[in-house]
């Protein structure tokens, strides 16, 4: 059973991904998170890491009968991403929202999830930091001007070599945001996989004589995991429906 909403101060999550390298963060910034608590933790069944103990709680395979008792709020960075629309169909049956940030879901993917948000809250989103959420409003700005003057765009992202979807979600996002502005619009993309780099997004305007280039750089996933814990804050209580970052910000 989910907890009741309104008996909680501390809100209790499940992390689905626990494991990897986005969940161990998530654990570093939920433990300075007073109102936030982990009391559940997944990874896929035979994955080496179930046992761990990390803090308070155990690593549990995601197919356990208990899976999301006594929690508001699902967190989900699962890979594979296989898993996602599995864990979102057993949190809409038990009235868990869910704040889900695994990229490379493909449209049939999203579109189950969006359905799933008739029922319970449900935040999506590539990309959680601030810097980001904040570019691409830049950039929808800079489309709206020099996009009538025939400027040339191109969306340059670079990530550590382990990074397997191409291109980022970060990406598609700036272009399906780019593309609200102007449904015509040609966005290019490019993609580098390389070293230990967390996150790198350019968005690069080209016309006759003159370039304007956006960037984020991410120095590490504490970014991400800080934009996790205000989206957990942001969704606790909320009605069904789909919700991103820019909600959660403000922007």
């Amino acid at each position: 059973m989910a907890l009741s909403a309104n008996k909680q101060t501390v809100i209790p999550i499940a992390l689905c991904g626990a494991a990897g390298r986005m969940g161990r963060e998530i654990f570093r910034a939920a433990a300075m998170s007073p109102e936030i608590c982990i009391v559940r933790a997944y990874e896929a069944p035979g994955h080496r890491s179930l046992g761990a103990r990390v803090g308070e709680v155990s690593i549990e395979p995601d197919d356990v009968p208990t899976f999301l008792d006594d929690c508001r709020v699902m967190v989900d960075f699962s890979a594979p991403l296989a898993a996602v629309l599995p864990h979102l169909e057993k949190a809409a049956a038990r009235g868990v929202a869910a704040v889900v940030g695994s990229t490379g879901l493909e449209p049939a993917q999203r579109d189950r999830m969006e359905k799933l948000a008739g029922r319970i809250p449900i935040l999506y989103a590539a990309n959680m930091s601030l810097g980001v959420n904040l570019l691409i409003v830049l950039a929808q700005r800079a489309q709206e001007l020099l996009g009538k003057a025939g400027f040339d765009v191109d969306v340059v992202e670079t990530h550590h070599r382990g990074k397997k979807d191409a291109p980022s979600g970060t990406a598609l996002m700036i272009e399906h945001h780019l593309r609200l502005v102007d449904p015509e619009v040609d966005v290019r993309h490019h993609s580098l996989r390389a070293g230990d780099v967390v996150g790198e997004h350019t968005v690069q305007f080209t016309g006759a004589g003159e370039r304007l280039e956006l960037t984020h750089r991410a120095g590490s996933r504490e970014a991400f995991a800080r934009g996790v814990m205000a989206a957990v804050h942001f969704l606790a209580g909320k009605t069904p429906g789909m919700y991103d970052m820019r909600k959660v910000l403000g922007l």
